[in-house]
């Protein structure tokens, strides 16, 4: 098992919901963290006091931007001294049809989900491959299946597998491990806007688990992805048992 104590971690979209919550596993391992996230948040300044500058810091900075995510590496090793496990969490909506969407909309899903994968792992491989090290990409059910209306959302987030397993070949010899997560529906902000009558009919008709996941459930799966050191190039999804459905 890979021992996180003492490892620092730098998880992008780490300032609330799954990112957060990832966060709060490995510090409970006894891990190290650096958060980065647009905006500061009360749940991050709560994890900060509890935790102490010693063992959490805060990057606020917007992760789309190339020179962000080279920068984030680099406080991260400049302030800790090295840098073992990255989690690209940061993300969310982008709703519409492809007819419904400008190409700002479609170039700026690239930019946050998938274009800082590129950044962030030519940043941090330095420092992975000193002692190996975990990448974690957070994609999603829509990645794996037909959801309709997010045709950007879908693309990018299924971009994520096989840029994961990409870097998984390339840098096993390495001992740099890079596995996904693709979670199904998590009671976070991202679905804040879910109507009563679509809530109730996923958890009639899609869910065979009959709930919704809380951003616990992925971190929980999250932290046991880091610390296997024999599973690479893999994805676990966490959806209640949602995506294995043929129809609802």
């Amino acid at each position: 098992m890979y021992d996180v104590a003492g490892k620092v971690a730098v998880i992008t979209g780490g300032t609330r919901g799954i990112g957060l919550a990832i966060a709060e596993q490995l510090l409970a391992a006894g891990g190290i963290v650096v958060l980065n996230g647009r905006n500061a948040t009360p749940e991050a300044e709560a994890l900060t006091a509890r935790f102490g500058p010693e063992r959490v810091a805060v990057e606020l900075s917007d992760i789309s931007q190339p020179a962000a995510a080279t920068a984030l590496v680099a406080a991260a090793a400049k302030r800790f001294g090295r840098l073992d496990i990255l989690v690209h969490s940061a993300g969310g909506p982008v709703p519409g049809k492809i007819a419904d969407l400008t190409s700002e909309i479609w170039m700026d899903a690239f930019a946050l989900h998938v274009h800082p994968v590129f950044h962030l792992f030519r940043a941090a491989h330095p420092h992975l491959a000193k002692e190996g090290g975990a990448v974690l990409l957070i994609s999603s059910v829509a990645g794996l299946r037909g959801c309709p209306g997010t045709v950007a959302y879908q693309t990018v987030k299924g971009a994520l597998i096989p840029l994961a397993k990409a870097l998984a070949f390339d840098h096993g010899h390495e001992n740099i491990r890079v596995n996904l997560l693709t979670p199904g529906i998590i009671r976070t902000r991202f679905h804040a806007a879910m109507s009563e009558q679509a809530k109730a009919h996923n958890l009639d008709k899609r869910i065979p688990l009959r709930r919704e996941g809380s951003v616990e459930d992925v971190a929980s799966a999250a932290l046991q992805m880091i610390q296997n050191e024999f599973i690479t190039g893999e994805y676990l999804t966490v959806d209640g048992g949602m995506s294995m459905r043929v129809t609802g």
